[in-house]
């Protein structure tokens, strides 16, 4: 948001805001709920009872299709085939996907553009995300409205298996900033009308006001929350100790962090639930999400699942590197791209959906305020953050935050103003921030990158 538009949105009157937010829904439920979704949506539904040898035919008939548009409008997959000799038309069965290289995350990164195709429908408009995934490092992602909507086609099938309609009264804890971090009084949160969404701060999940949350959410009574599992678990957690009701929906759902086994028998004691976790990536290369049997299992319609092992070898069963193959963003069509995380895949079951058995990369520290107040899923900050390289966020155990950022050549005071800006609205400005400039971020002993990093436990006792 721009800083004098933001300004001005903090300084409104709250049904000023409220009204902002709800115009700010509306874009975004005309973008994700088109007629490509709803199509989509009535296709998912019947590929759901596939058998697992329909749902691989199924799942090659639209490889194909993919990548025969990679390789004629792109410059990246062009420029490959060119060289390996290929034509689109070569391009015939699943088993193909095995002639094309592994990209990894940091070549697509510095060079976006070359992945980036024109919609498939011309009235269908550009759309451009920004993520920073497990590695800090900022990514542009092009879509369009149309792929979007087919995105979140997924999400209504989810959501339609526990009876809740694509667009139904829910509320969210997610890092959105809504309200500036020092505020003290309720309300903490701002309806967006458009998508009947109660949008409830994940910075102000403090122990004197956690009664307020759920005072609202008893009266609001939505039919879903979607959440952060570090916010959620902070709510269930306060309701416990409390001994208050327990929240019934019919859906609890988490993204976006690790969902710890300790964290899900908090939530389905505080709620009165199904609770549903799901794995995905901004670049929608791939959807997983909890099934109603309890597995946790990739949607075989939106992507291709395999695993690299140390040795480089490629499979659709074990434990390694997630490579993934997207099937349904055709402004930026991804083959075999490697995320970064490390995960086990299963077998598949009836149904030809792959079993997600675990994933080892998503497990990250979480940033405290000076008063205790845990706050995760802080590498949204880095999300167009342009002149950045890599990022990371430590804390020491007195509190203290450090960005850690590796500059590239466009990089300016400014944008680490920015940052510093943007980390302050999240965990308030009684805690020294700090930017340091380097050239290399050192992974863990295992290998791995953690973006944030926290040794400060001495915080305040609750």
């Amino acid at each position: 948001m721009h800083p004098v538009i933001e300004t001005l949105y903090y300084k409104s009157p709250v049904f000023l805001q409220n009204l902002a937010v709800s115009m700010m829904g509306l874009r975004l439920r005309a973008e994700r709920y088109r007629y490509a979704g709803e199509q989509k949506f009535n296709e998912l539904l019947r590929s759901q009872h596939f058998s697992a040898a329909q749902m691989q035919d199924y799942q090659g008939r639209q490889f194909v299709q993919l990548a025969r548009h990679a390789i004629a409008n792109t410059a990246f997959y062009r420029d490959w085939a060119q060289g390996e000799g290929i034509r689109a038309d070569d391009i015939q069965s699943l088993a193909d996907l095995q002639q094309f290289p592994v990209i990894e995350k940091k070549f697509i990164r510095e060079h976006a553009a070359q992945f980036k195709a024109s919609p498939r429908n011309t009235h269908s408009k550009p759309i451009t995300l920004f993520t920073s995934g497990t590695t800090g490092t900022p990514l542009s992602v092009f879509t369009d409205q149309d792929s979007r909507s087919e995105h979140y086609a997924f999400f209504s099938r989810l959501r339609s298996w526990y009876g809740v309609d694509p667009v139904a009264p829910r509320a969210t804890l997610f890092g959105r900033i809504i309200m500036p971090a020092a505020q003290k009084q309720p309300p903490f949160w701002r309806y967006d009308a458009a998508q009947k969404n109660l949008l409830m701060s994940s910075y102000h999940l403090k122990p004197d006001q956690l009664i307020h949350y759920y005072r609202k959410l008893r009266e609001y009574q939505p039919q879903e929350i979607f959440a952060y599992p570090s916010s959620v678990t902070r709510l269930a957690e306060f309701i416990l100790a409390e001994g208050l009701a327990p929240i019934s929906l019919k859906l609890l759902m988490t993204t976006a962090e690790h969902l710890h086994d300790w964290q899900k028998k908090i939530l389905q004691q505080a709620f009165n639930a199904p609770l549903v976790n799901q794995y995905g990536c901004t670049e929608m290369a791939f959807f997983v999400s909890t099934l109603p049997d309890g597995s946790m299992c990739f949607h075989p319609e939106h992507g291709i699942a395999e695993v690299r092992t140390p040795t480089g070898e490629l499979s659709t069963l074990g434990e390694g590197e997630l490579v993934v193959t997207g099937l349904v963003n055709y402004s930026m069509p991804v083959i075999r791209y490697a995320i970064g995380d490390t995960v086990t895949l299963g077998a598949v079951n009836k149904n030809g959906f792959p079993e997600l058995l675990q994933v080892h990369g998503r497990k990250d520290d979480v940033i405290y305020m000076r008063d205790g107040t845990p706050v995760g899923r802080l590498d949204p900050i880095f999300k167009g953050g342009s002149g950045i390289k890599t990022a990371q966020i430590l804390q020491s155990q007195t509190g203290a935050i450090t960005l850690r950022l590796v500059p590239d050549a466009t990089y300016t005071e400014q944008a680490g103003t920015d940052l510093k800006r943007e980390l302050i609205k999240r965990v308030g400005d009684d805690l020294p921030i700090a930017i340091e400039l380097v050239s290399e971020i050192a992974k863990e002993k295992n290998g791995k990158f953690k973006p944030v990093v926290s040794d400060y436990k001495n915080f305040v006792s609750k």
